[in-house]
């Protein structure tokens, strides 16, 4: 039985924490590592597969909190779930991007995982939303095949 990964892209220029990230994400999801935000806009526009973004506010050349606001305009992308990851003490960073689209927000350092189960109830959420069919419903719930939906 094949088992489907949700493909998780983190936005990281701290080598230490990339490792640890995806050390501690890579058994439950795909793991794509990018520098900073010129990297994960390239990874996305050449069509990388991606379910969730976890970024780092504080990235060299094109940050995490500009990556945020780019993509709640993209029409593609403005639904993702994204969790940023701020420096400790900086509230108004952790504000802003909460103000621009991020779905929420952790201060550095932090534990990994808590990042794990976070986009685990994230993506839970993202689930629950997607439109779903009558028969997929049936599907999932065996006990609807009596019923009949018009």
């Amino acid at each position: 039985m094949e088992i489907f990964k949700s493909n998780v892209l983190v936005v990281e220029n701290n080598r230490f924490l990339v490792n640890v990230l995806y050390k501690t994400l890579s058994d439950e999801f795909s793991v794509t590592v990018a520098a900073n935000g010129f990297e994960a806009m390239a990874l996305l526009e050449k069509g990388h597969k991606v379910d969730f973004i976890v970024t780092d506010l504080k990235l060299p050349r094109f940050n995490g909190l500009e990556l945020i606001q780019l993509l709640r305009k993209s029409e593609n992308y403005q639904e993702m779930p994204i969790l940023a990851l701020s420096e400790s003490g900086d509230s108004n960073a952790r504000i802003s991007s909460l103000e621009s689209g991020a779905d929420d927000c952790m201060e550095k350092p932090f534990n990994p995982f808590e990042i794990q189960a976070k986009i685990k109830a994230m993506l839970r959420r993202v689930e629950v939303r997607k439109p779903r069919s009558v028969d997929d419903l049936k599907k999932h719930f065996p006990g609807l095949r009596s019923l009949h939906f018009n």
